[in-house]
């Protein structure tokens, strides 16, 4: 997937320092969610392994386990998947703003000073 480069305006500016701001937010919300999951995750495991795991041994008590909270992994997965997006767009976003950066240092050096 390609990004176009930005063409140096006030407008784009603006719209790239929003769109940082929005990835942001939106990383925050989602490292919250995957940090509840993981949280209801464990206590439910907790709870289950004071219950008692049917199993003969550890690796069939811990895949009993697994299965009988599949819900709450695949919960996990999808959590961990949204975190990661977030991070890509936050990656995204702030490489788009520094592109745009960029180009003004490069204007101002032009000018021998400040644009």
């Amino acid at each position: 997937m390609t990004f176009p480069l930005l063409t140096l305006t006030t407008e784009n500016l603006q719209d790239a320092t929003v769109e940082l701001c929005r990835a942001t937010n939106e990383l925050e919300r989602s490292a919250r969610v995957l940090a509840e999951v993981k949280f209801e995750l464990e206590g439910q495991e907790a709870s289950l392994i004071t219950a008692g795991v049917e199993g003969k041994n550890e690796a069939e008590r811990k895949a009993n386990l697994r299965l009988k909270l599949a819900k709450k992994y695949a919960e996990l997965h999808g959590a961990e998947l949204g975190a990661a997006q977030a991070r890509r767009d936050v990656e995204v976003a702030r490489i788009q703003l520094d592109g745009l950066r960029y180009q003004l240092r490069l204007l101002e050096v032009r000018q021998g000073g400040r644009a």
